[in-house]
């Protein structure tokens, strides 16, 4: 990494640019705040490019850089200045949220039939879980314990596929696959 290109860097760029660019936002006072904190970690990134010494990890070292970035400029703002957030930080109709239908759907038909249908019955279908093991011939207990499974697996699934960043509600703001094509909501 020590020798970057021009090309080299426009893929940091291209790659890292806009889930920052929200990541920033989300902090910040304002959109404007926001482009010329992404200027200085784009800034931070290239002239200390050479202490990243594993690849592998260049995400979290971005994100890093970005972290130490926004600490640097909240120790910069005057204390009086108060933070009102902006209604679109907010976003009380979740506009601003990833959707992660498609995703979800996918996962879901990739879960063993066995913790699939409880699941499914349960959380999508409004079923009680005295329905859902009733229905399937089932005791309650196994019927909560594949759920529970169910939804285990499904977390496994995201957690390998992306990662995400949440706003202060819990809603997921941002989501960067980590393998290229292995999220659709992401891509």
């Amino acid at each position: 990494m020590s020798n970057l290109t021009s090309a080299s860097i426009e893929q940091l760029w291209s790659t890292f640019s806009a889930p920052l660019r929200g990541f920033l936002r989300a902090r910040t006072r304002s959109a404007a705040d926001a482009d010329d904190l992404l200027q200085e970690v784009f800034s931070r990134i290239h002239t200390s490019i050479t202490t990243l010494h594993d690849p592998s990890k260049l995400q979290g070292w971005v994100y890093r850089i970005a972290r130490n970035a926004l600490i640097d400029y909240y120790r910069t703002r005057p204390n009086d200045e108060p933070f009102a957030p902006s209604v679109d930080l907010e976003d009380p109709s979740g506009t601003n949220a990833v959707d992660l239908t498609p995703t979800l759907k996918r996962f879901i038909a990739a879960l063993p039939e066995a913790y699939r249908e409880p699941l499914v019955r349960h959380e999508f279908q409004g079923e009680s879980m005295q329905d859902v093991a009733s229905a399937l011939a089932l005791s309650l207990t196994a019927t909560k314990s594949r759920v529970q499974r169910a939804r285990h697996m499904l977390r496994e699934m995201l957690e390998r596929c992306c990662v995400f960043e949440f706003d202060r509600r819990g809603k997921v703001i941002s989501a960067i696959p980590k393998v290229k094509g292995a999220c659709h909501s992401c891509d």
